[in-house]
């Protein structure tokens, strides 16, 4: 008898190898992600608050579906069961980047190289000038410049000086380049703002 469902497509995917761009995995992150005291601290609220509130709620809105639903109206408790999939899910993961996340200051000491904190000043191809803060992790009330230090431009950034080229490879295959123009940290560049 042949087995019909090793033949599906995706099955030839090691566990090891990252989700597709389309799949609704989570995206799990390698050992080591820095992250900043703050953007640490934040992702440990959400957790306790997801662990806590969460939980004790879907409980609640079961008891109270199986106690004032009608027989054989299973609709209620089926939606109540994909939001509490939905937030295991992302508990799971907030779970895997804590365990992993490495905790290191902003990048106060290493004066004029960007990393965590720092705000970097480039210029592309076509001459225009963009700011980025390098931060840990982004999160839905991040600013547009933000990006993690995992993202492609974060990768590319981090460790460079005032006069590097860097080379961000996108995930459409694109290569972008950025010259840097300047590399302060965030507080500095804040102090300046006001």
């Amino acid at each position: 008898m042949t087995d019909h469902h090793a033949s599906s497509p995706g099955a030839e995917r090691r566990l090891d190898d990252p989700p597709s761009a389309g799949s609704n995995a989570p995206h799990l992150v390698a050992a080591g992600v820095p992250l900043s005291a703050a953007d640490y601290a934040e992702l440990m609220r959400e957790l306790d608050d997801l662990r806590s509130r969460h939980r004790g709620e879907v409980a609640q809105r079961l008891r109270d579906a199986r106690v004032y639903g009608s027989p054989g109206d299973d609709d209620d408790e089926l939606a109540i069961r994909e939001d509490a999939a939905f937030a295991e899910a992302r508990i799971a993961q907030l779970e895997h980047l804590a365990r992993f996340a490495t905790v290191v200051t902003t990048g106060e000491d290493a004066a004029g190289v960007a990393g965590l904190g720092s705000v970097v000043t480039v210029v592309d191809e076509l001459g225009g000038t963009m700011d980025f803060e390098l931060v840990g992790r982004r999160t839905p009330d991040s600013k547009a410049r933000q990006v993690s230090l995992a993202s492609p431009v974060g990768k590319a950034l981090t460790g460079v000086r005032a006069g590097d080229v860097a080379r961000v490879a996108l995930p459409s295959g694109e290569i972008r380049v950025l010259s840097v123009l300047v590399v302060v940290s965030a507080s500095d560049a804040t102090a300046e703002a006001a």
